[in-house]
């Protein structure tokens, strides 16, 4: 540090990081990171992020062996208000010059709204959108996420609808970021395979023309049931082989009675459950490409996995994953809900695969997480003070209501 100069203030982000297995805990552990490569960083994580009867899995990864891990300190508790107070005197304490809190769900309305609006003065609060509603609907889920949001003071959004769900729900009258979700390194979240292991999990799936991966928790938007059908119109001659890898929220009954039915059984694997990093590094690294036959998105941190492994991506074009994937060139995409589009997708891998993999390995640049940090703090530098901020919205608020009253 230059002599004289003063100590630059934190950053403290309150989320979920490794070894959390949820809450974008993967995506906030890389973001935490990055911002410690550009300056210091507080990092509060969860003891538990969800109410109890939410959650029933296991909330914790004993397993991965990430090479690069930030400091964190496990403080706050869904269930107990005492240690959100207890995090907001360590921000306090840390003299942080910003607050900054990833929304997923509106299940997190009661700890995240405390939080928002008890922010230390000088901290400017900053939510960064995963998703701005939900992807399932959820009872008065947009009631819960507007009284949590209005309490920002600086939205990061990741595709370019959330700034119209913002809108929707009234609070767009603050700077957005439009930003987007950084590519994952792989050698950071674990070891990466060799490839005596990578030819061994291919031997392992019979060595398929196609190896293609369904990767993270199965629900019913993610359109799992269409990849299954369109399995089934895919030319035999391509040998095509899908792997779905996620905990299955039904136990996977469903799927693999489906699987049956059309009579894929033998082309397809379902590995319910928790994934390491190891586990996904394998599975990524063995794929001829990850399929994401969404129904709805914003963004997926899906995609930006399979890039980090140099591996092309099959989607649905909904939402933001429009924005992250070019098609024919890192990517294919194809209409929602249209099972043969999908399938007629697979079959343009097998043509397209070695150009999509160069177009992938040629991407990425600009979407780094240490990137994303540097717009984060730049959006930062250019906020005014929370303090001046409030009364230029009491005033604007004043205003209104005099001229309704006028009116």
């Amino acid at each position: 540090m230059t002599a004289g100069r003063q100590p630059q203030a934190p950053l403290s982000v309150l989320a979920p990081v490794h070894p959390q297995v949820s809450g974008a805990a993967q995506f906030n552990t890389a973001m935490v990171t990055a911002l410690g490569d550009l300056g210091p960083v507080q990092a509060i994580s969860w003891r538990r992020l969800y109410p109890p009867l939410i959650h029933q899995r296991g909330t914790h990864d004993p397993v991965s062996r990430p090479t690069r891990l930030p400091e964190a300190e496990e403080i706050l508790d869904w269930a107990d208000p005492r240690t959100w107070r207890e995090a907001l005197r360590a921000v306090a304490a840390a003299g942080a010059r910003a607050m900054i809190l990833p929304w997923v769900h509106p299940v997190m309305a009661p700890p995240y709204r405390y939080l928002l609006r008890h922010a230390p003065p000088n901290a400017q609060r900053v939510v960064i959108c995963h998703n701005v509603e939900p992807h399932e609907p959820v009872p008065l889920g947009s009631l819960l996420t507007r009284a949590v949001l209005r309490h920002s003071d600086l939205f990061v959004i990741h595709a370019s609808q959330q700034r119209a769900e913002l809108a929707q729900l009234g609070v767009a009258d603050r700077p957005i970021l439009d930003a987007f979700h950084p590519r994952f390194a792989a050698a950071d979240l674990s070891v990466l395979p060799t490839s005596v292991e990578i030819a061994a999990e291919r031997t392992r799936q019979s060595n398929p023309g196609l190896s293609l991966l369904a990767f993270g928790a199965i629900r019913p938007y993610k359109g799992i049931d269409l990849a299954l059908e369109a399995m089934a119109r895919v030319p035999p001659n391509l040998r095509a082989r899908l792997t779905v890898a996620g905990v299955c929220w039904d136990g996977g009954e469903e799927l693999r009675a489906h699987a049956a039915t059309l009579g894929i059984e033998d082309r397809f694997e379902l590995r319910d459950g928790f994934v390491s990093n190891e586990e996904a590094a394998l599975l990524f690294s063995a794929a001829d490409a990850a399929i994401l036959p969404y129904r709805s998105a914003t963004q997926s941190g899906v995609v930006q996995l399979s890039f980090a492994y140099g591996v092309p991506v099959i989607a649905t074009a909904v939402g933001g994953l429009v924005e992250a994937i070019a098609d024919g060139e890192n990517g294919i995409l194809c209409p929602p809900d249209d099972v043969e589009a999908l399938a007629c997708a697979i079959a343009r891998l097998a043509v397209e695969r070695a150009r999509l993999v160069e177009g992938v390995r040629r991407g990425g640049e600009n979407t780094s997480f240490l990137r994303y940090g540097e717009l984060l703090r730049d959006a930062l530098d250019a906020l005014p003070a929370r303090a001046s901020r409030s009364r230029h919205r009491t005033r604007a608020m004043h205003l209104a209501a005099t001229e309704e009253a006028l009116t």
